[in-house]
This record gives C-alpha cells, structure tokens and sequence, in this order.
C-alpha cells in the first residue's frame, strides 16, 4: 500500500483523469502539483457542460493519474476551486494510492472483427468454420474469440487477421495462434482462447502500440 504521493514522483503536467460515476462521465485535467498529506492541485477544465461545479464537489471520484509509464489510481473529491491567477481545484488527499505499471500481460476489452483461418491446409479442407469471428479481448500473449460454433481442437493452429487503428493509420496484423481453450457462454456463442505463437519483431511492437492506445482510450487520457 502507498500513502505518499511524493514517494512516485509524478511530473507536473501529467495527465489526471477524473472519473464520474454518475452521469457516467470522465475529465481530463493536468497535475499542477501537490501539498504531501493536505492536497492535490489540478487545472480546471474549460468547459463544466453536462455536470454541475457545485454538485461535482459533494461526489467522491475515481482519480487516475498516468506517469513513468505506470498508473496511479485513488478516491478523491474536490475540495476547492480557485480562478486567479488561473483556474485550478484542490482535490482531497487521499489515504492510499493504487499503482500499477502498464505490463506486458495488460489485457484490452474490444469488440473487434477479424479473419480466422487454419493452418494446416487439409484440416481447413474437410472443416468448415466462419471466416469472420468478433475478437473480445487482446494482450501481447494472446487474445479471444467468439464465434457461433466451435472453431477447432486445443492445440490446433489458426492464423488470425486484424485491422486495427494506429495513430489513425490502418495496419494489417497476420498472426499465427494456437487454440487453448474453448468455453460456450450461451447458446450460439463459443468463447475462445488462443496465444500467439512466435510473433515477429514488428508485430509485436504494432500489437503494444494498440493495446497501450486502447489503455489510454478506456482511461480517458486520449480520445478514439
């Protein structure tokens, strides 16, 4: 458990993220610094479109904070506001916070499609499977799909297809995988786990590229 906001070091100007629960909302602000165990102080957003100053003060928020490639995550709530000489809040320090390093194993919701093949060309002779699947998750070890049928045996090798959105350039990903799990969650819907199998150098980088763009969009700290 940390206590001490000066024992991680963050950098003025990082990212701050406040998370409203209710209406489901998300501000991105600045860190301008910090009083050790009084008060965390933040720009103010430009613009108070959708939530109320005043109501937002009475509200406990989710606050994230990204720096050194780590995320630090506590319970706050505004404590202050001030205009001059600029617009800033105080938010409440809070007892404890929660940090996290961004790690290979970082797993990404998403609702994507791509291809799916097999491997083995005579398998993929005499087996009919769907050749668009919806992928559900993704990390750099490996990711899952849904499909309406079971797509194959643990163990069978597949190549999988994706399209996926990198600093607003389309990159195409042909990875090979192996089937490791398979699991039906309802009817007509077969849940699927599969690793990579010896990705390449620079699908590997494209792949965490995306995956790390994916965090900072769920976060806030970027936008889609």
């Amino acid at each position: 458990m940390i206590t001490s906001l000066k024992s991680l070091n963050p950098t003025v100007g990082a990212k701050v993220v406040l998370e409203i629960q209710s209406p489901k909302k998300k501000i991105v602000l600045q860190l301008f610094g910090f009083i050790e165990g009084k008060t965390i102080i933040v720009s103010a957003p430009k613009k108070s479109n959708n939530y109320a100053l005043s109501k937002l003060e009475e509200m406990e928020l989710k606050v994230h904070i990204m720096f050194q490639g780590r995320i630090c995550t506590f319970k706050s709530r505004v404590i202050k506001r001030e205009s001059k000489p600029i617009a800033y809040w105080h938010l409440a320090y809070p007892k404890q916070f929660d940090v996290s390093n961004i790690r290979q194993n970082t797993r990404i919701d998403l609702q994507l499609p791509v291809s799916i093949e097999y491997q083995n060309s005579s398998l993929a002779l005499k087996t009919e499977i769907p050749n668009i699947v919806l992928c559900t998750d993704i990390s750099l070890q490996g990711l899952a799909i849904e499909a309406p049928i079971v797509l194959g045996d643990k163990g069978d090798e597949f190549f999988v297809t994706m399209r996926l959105s990198i600093s607003d350039v389309d990159q195409l990903l042909l990875v090979p995988v192996r089937l490791r799990s398979v699991r039906q969650v309802e009817e007509g819907v077969v849940l699927h786990g599969f690793e990579f199998i010896s990705l390449d150098g620079e699908n590997k980088i494209l792949l965490a590229a995306y995956i790390y763009k994916e965090l900072l969009v769920n976060l806030g700290y970027v936008n889609e």
